[in-house]
């Protein structure tokens, strides 16, 4: 098939999902952040791993989760990564989000959590841990607004540790969100953010990971809706975290298309896409920085 033939069917055909996204969007609201089954108790156990496995791989190697105040954005339906954090021996674990979707999650589903991970933990930070979690306890906050002020989320609290992990794309405007981060943030604090740079469909999103960026601005924010894919790329990351006083970034590519198939998937994208600088090949993101 001809390769311009091929890119108007699949953005046809993601014109057309982007459609009924949008729909049920305004229908139900923003229910679910992920694809694993409510119902699949291990399959989300091994989410909530993976997550914090992702992190501890990516941590530069003089940082350690010990003895830190973690805020982390977006946690989505899950806070058992915190509970995680705070069994590696974190001193403390907030999370802000925009959306109460982890507002029934259950004590017992973090311990559980815990007490399953196949890593080396001390056994007195899972008992911090998991008094933390049983308690009312400081060391063990969750904070949502539909504003997503950070700042006021997180009030007097401060953090030398912030991470999210497939989060970052779904904030509205990734400038704010950073200049609100570095406003909680302690000097030496390291900031690690895993990105999902990729059209987050499961249909398309193997065949056409870049589906998302064949359509112009115009387009996309006539179908907008909460948690939309910003489009955002690493270059914007880098510039934000820079422009807020940001040391040190490191960019890494965690996941890239295949280089015989990078002529093919970043062909046909709209113009602001089709730029060299836009690292189209680039699908999972990394971003690391230190604030002075």
């Amino acid at each position: 098939m001809p390769v311009a033939i091929r890119n108007l069917l699949f953005k046809i055909t993601g014109a057309f999902i982007l459609l009924a996204v949008w729909t049920k969007h305004r229908l139900t609201g923003y229910r679910k952040p992920n694809t694993v089954s409510e119902d699949d108790r291990n399959a989300r156990i091994g989410y909530v791993h993976d997550v914090v496995q992702s992190w501890l791989r990516f941590m530069p190697p003089d940082v350690s989760v010990s003895g830190r105040s973690v805020l982390e954005l977006g946690p989505g339906s899950s806070l058992a990564t915190g509970s995680l954090l705070l069994a590696h021996g974190a001193a403390s674990y907030t999370a802000v989000d925009a959306f109460r979707l982890a507002g029934e999650e259950t004590a017992d589903f973090r311990h559980d959590a815990v007490r399953r991970f196949d890593g080396a933990l001390l056994e007195e930070d899972i008992r911090a841990a998991e008094a933390a979690m049983s308690a009312n306890s400081d060391a063990f906050r969750y904070h949502v607004d539909p504003g997503f002020d950070i700042p006021a989320l997180c009030g007097d609290h401060t953090f030398d540790l912030i991470l999210s992990c497939a989060a970052f794309e779904h904030f509205d405007a990734i400038e704010t969100t950073i200049d609100g981060l570095t406003k909680v943030a302690r000097s030496a604090c390291v900031s690690l953010h895993i990105v999902d740079l990729q059209t987050h469909t499961n249909a398309i999103r193997e065949r056409d990971p870049n589906n998302i960026y064949r359509f112009s601005p115009g387009f996309y924010s006539l179908l907008a809706f909460p948690g939309q894919p910003n489009r955002k790329r690493p270059i914007d990351y880098v510039k934000a975290f820079e422009k807020n006083g940001w040391r040190d970034i490191q960019v890494i590519a965690a996941k890239s298309i295949p280089p015989e198939k990078r002529k093919l998937l970043t062909s046909g994208l709209a113009a602001h896409f089709d730029k060299p600088e836009m690292e189209m090949h680039i699908l999972d993101l990394v971003i690391i920085s230190r604030y002075p």
